[in-house]
């Protein structure tokens, strides 16, 4: 779900030749785009020498500016500032005018007409201006260049409906021979192979962004790797580009941050809250349940589980998998923090969307009804062996403060089945370190949606992934789910490999953590999403 902090936001006409009423759809980016990338850690940010900075903690300092490209959460958030789009999307998922002035769609939904703003230019470092203008041939050059086989570029799979991409990209066709024309200066034409609900969403998309070709050539390879190859499409140009970090500055009035500052995270101890309040950050992510008069908007993108190894001699048993799983669900009220811990809903978080599709109200109730566990235990037995049973433990992070809820249900165990595990509370680092290498039998588990692709988080359930799971049906219907027809198609394929990960009992879901973002007074109109990654600060104020 996209939040947007109310602003004073200026009034602009807006002309779009479709009444476009979607539900609220979320950007995503596919596995292959943020599949290494990790969640963007805004733990705190110092404010800028500007009464309108605004300064963002990254993990790595942004690498590459070429919006073809661009992947790494730091990337993706510089370019959705420094380039422009034929769209934008509000805090409703909803596509605004950005550097288009108006849109048609065919009554057949597969022909889009965009006419481009008059005298649009990009702008070089320090916002000096350039002889470039922004045409509809760069948009062209920019979709040539993502169906390029040598771009790789990780958004392809998101426009694979465009006319002849997936034949470029195969290296079939020519990439200038894509469904992608300007058939004027100031107009671009797609044309699409089949119907795509959400194609407009999806030019707001960094990979989207316009790639002037003359200027592209010149840079020898370079471009979007250094100051002086990087043009700026958007509100926000490149100022200074340094070890330090990535500095964007724009001209503007009227309270709208001036300065977004991209660096990294020194190692504050502070808490979220205390940066804030010490006016050394102006927006931060918290995890903690501390009571705070700041604002504040909460999310959760992380389910913790129960997760069984498959590769154990045991627990590759369906049978005893089941039976400890429909055990565990008869402990009663487990003892955790409410604040932070609520009953999951399923594996899958609430609040992501496949496409325009709702994925947890599509998929419905994903828990099945795993029957009697001693009846399930019994029929395990008949081939688990006592020495198979032997090593068991449950392994849980110290951090989390979920270790009684365990001992909960580790005595539930005892009680139904005469199992008793012991428990390894272990620091994180090691933690981490060992579900990596799947050195565990049970653990306790954070399943996070780092760029709110359910895709993403169910594709992360594999041989090398959790629970080590082997099953051909299970990849079939993921690698189906990426050639869909269309959204409610991919979400019931989806929902099909969760109750299938739930139903096979690899996972049990406990508990939704309960997250928010922090915010100092005065900031207003920011643009977040903690799962796209998306931080806009197209329309954001400091007063």
């Amino acid at each position: 779900m996209l939040y947007r902090i109310p602003a004073r936001r200026p009034a602009a006409p807006v002309t779009i030749e479709r009444n476009c009423t979607l539900k609220r759809f979320l950007v995503r980016l596919t596995a292959a785009v943020l599949a290494a990338a990790l969640l963007l850690p805004l733990a705190g940010c110092t404010q800028g020498s500007g009464v309108n900075s605004f300064t963002w903690f990254v993990e790595e300092l942004p690498t590459n500016l070429d919006p073809q490209v661009a992947s790494a959460v730091s990337d993706v958030i510089a370019c959705t500032n420094l380039c422009g789009g034929l769209v934008r999307l509000d805090a409703e998922g909803d596509p605004q005018n950005d550097l288009c002035e108006s849109w048609s769609v065919s009554s057949d939904g597969l022909v889009y007409t965009f006419r481009l703003k008059e005298g649009l230019t990009y702008k070089a470092t320090r916002g000096e201006a350039t002889s470039y203008a922004i045409t509809a041939e760069d948009f062209v050059y920019a979709f040539q260049r993502i169906f390029s086989p040598e771009t790789r570029s990780p958004y392809a799979v998101e426009f694979s409906a465009i006319e002849g991409g997936s034949a470029a990209l195969a290296g079939l066709a020519d990439p200038s021979d894509i469904g992608v024309e300007a058939a004027d200066s100031l107009t671009v034409v797609f044309t699409l192979t089949e119907p795509d609900d959400n194609f407009v969403h999806k030019l707001a998309l960094p990979g989207a962004m316009p790639c002037d070709e003359e200027f592209f050539l010149s840079t020898g390879g370079s471009y979007g790797l250094t100051s002086d190859t990087t043009l700026s499409s958007g509100s926000f140009y490149l100022y200074n580009w340094t070890s330090g970090g990535l500095f964007l500055r724009r001209d503007v009035s009227g309270g709208l941050i001036d300065s977004l500052r991209l660096v990294q995270n020194t190692g504050s101890t502070q808490s979220a809250q205390d940066l804030i309040l010490n006016e050394r950050c102006t927006a931060a992510l918290d995890d903690t349940s501390t009571p705070t008069s700041l604002r504040s908007v909460r999310y959760s993108d992380t389910t913790w589980c129960m997760l069984f190894n498959s590769q154990h001699p045991a627990l590759s048993n369906t049978l005893l998998r089941q039976a400890l799983v429909s055990a565990a669900r008869q402990a009663a009220s487990l003892t955790v923090d409410t604040s932070i811990y609520q009953p999951a809903s399923g594996l899958v978080p609430e609040g992501l969307s496949v496409g325009s599709v709702d994925y947890r109200q599509t998929a419905g109730d994903p828990v099945p009804d795993l029957g009697n566990a001693y009846v399930l235990y019994r029929g395990a037995r008949q081939t688990v062996t006592s020495s198979d049973l032997m090593g068991i433990t449950i392994l849980v992070p110290e951090s989390a403060g979920l270790t009684q809820a365990v001992e909960s249900i580790n005595s539930v165990w005892q009680r139904e089945l005469s199992l008793f595990f012991s428990i390894e509370e272990v620091p994180d680092e090691t933690f981490d370190a060992r579900m990596a290498d799947g050195e565990y039998t049970i653990a306790i588990a954070p399943v996070t949606c780092t760029d709110g692709s359910v895709y993403t988080l169910l594709r992360s359930f594999g041989p090398d992934g959790l629970c080590r799971y082997d099953d051909v049906g299970y990849e079939t219907l993921l690698t189906q789910s990426t050639t869909a027809a269309n959204s409610t198609v991919r979400c019931q394929l989806l929902a099909q490999c969760e109750r299938q990960l739930l139903a096979e009992g690899l996972v049990l879901p406990l508990f939704a953590q309960q997250k928010r973002l922090l915010l100092a007074d005065g900031v207003e109109g920011l643009i977040f999403d903690p799962y796209g990654p998306v931080l806009d600060l197209t329309w954001t104020v400091k007063n």
